[in-house]
Parts: structure tokens; sequence; C-alpha cells
């Protein structure tokens, strides 16, 4: 009897764990970029996003589709979604996209590039445009030391860069719009923790 406590156990802390994972995946976050939609008629929009995850997001429009409609939304960088229109106001609306996993965690990765490159600064790599962890940036520390560093990887809590200097554990930095302090150093760089950007939105789709 114990060992099958045991395993409801384990197993409740796995369905537990993995709810949790899906919630960090489908945080919205404000990204304004510009596209186009096409209604359920066929007929095609200009639209702006307001903030997205890669469960869904709300939208900008002149004309908002009604709510159960089924659309196509183009957006810049993030490329052709199609989603079931949820609410409508009189200038925007919200979508729940409907893709495959697959798809989601490609677009995880497009919705943090793009998040990030413009709060960072980071130079966008013109080789491989879309691809995520793509990039440089330059670094301002608290004691005026200003650096260069090679994006390795970037999150929407965090960053890695990969340089030749060794700042120290817990020092400030700062990148582009965004503040942090060095939370790790390892053999050829180290790592950014950010503060939230203030007002960040952190509504789930």
């Amino acid at each position: 009897m114990a060992d099958t406590f045991t395993r409801l156990d384990r197993r409740k802390i796995r369905v537990a764990a993995r709810g949790a994972e899906d919630r960090r995946k489908h945080k919205r976050v404000e990204l304004q970029l510009y596209g186009r939609f096409l209604d359920s008629l066929g007929t095609e929009h200009k639209c702006r996003l307001i903030d997205v995850s890669p469960g869904g997001a709300k939208v900008m429009s002149k004309t908002p589709p009604m709510p159960e409609d089924q659309i196509v939304l183009q957006i810049d960088g993030l490329g052709r979604l199609e989603g079931r229109v949820l609410r409508k106001g009189s200038n925007w609306f919200s979508l729940q996209f409907s893709a495959r996993q697959r798809k989601r965690d490609r677009l995880a990765d497009a919705i943090t590039w793009r998040f990030n490159m413009e709060r960072l600064g980071l130079e966008e790599d013109r080789a491989a445009p879309r691809k995520q962890g793509k990039g440089r940036a330059r670094l301002h520390f608290a004691d005026g030391l200003s650096i260069e560093a090679d994006v390795v990887d970037v999150s929407i809590s965090g960053a890695a860069f990969s340089c030749l200097e060794r700042p120290r554990i817990g020092e400030e930095v700062r990148v582009g719009e965004m503040k942090g302090h060095v939370a790790r150093i390892w053999e050829g760089g180290f790592a950014v923790a950010f503060m939230p950007p203030s007002g960040e939105s952190a509504n789930a789709a």
C-alpha cells in the first residue's frame, strides 16, 4: 500500500511539474510587431500585436473579427499563425493559436528572440536572422566598464554571453534597456539574470 501511495505522489509531482512548465511556456509578453490577418471570408486586414505567447495573442485592428471566427495571422518576424478568436473589442481581439507543440516551441523561441532584441540592443545575425541566440550585445557594468559580447542564448529572464572578460558574480550589469546581475561564470563566458521590466505582461493566453 505504501508503494502505491508513493507512486501516486510521484505521479502528482510529475503532473504538477508539467502544468507549471506549460504555464511558463504560455506567459504573455508585450511585443509590438506589425502584420495582417485573413478573416473567415478571406478578406485581408492590417493589424499590430499587443502581446503574444506560444498559445495565443492580443491584436490591435480597426476591423476586429467576431468571436469563434477562424483566422490566419501573418506577423512580421513570427510568420503564419492560425487560430480561433476568443474575444473582441472596438479595436482589438484576442485569439488562441491552433498549432502543434513543435510549432509552438519554435514560436516560443521566435517570441523570446524578438522580445529581447530591442530591449537588449542586440545586433541581429544577418546570416541567420531568425535563430535564437545569434548576435552581439554591448554590456555596461556598474564600475564603468563597457564590453561587447556574443550572445550564446537568451530568454525572458536572462542571457548567456561569450567573451574573454571575467566579471564578478553578483556584479550589476545593463544590456540595452535591461538591468540585471552576473549570475554564473564558466570558461569562455558568463550568464546574466535580468530584473523583470516594469509593467511586463504576465497573463496566460
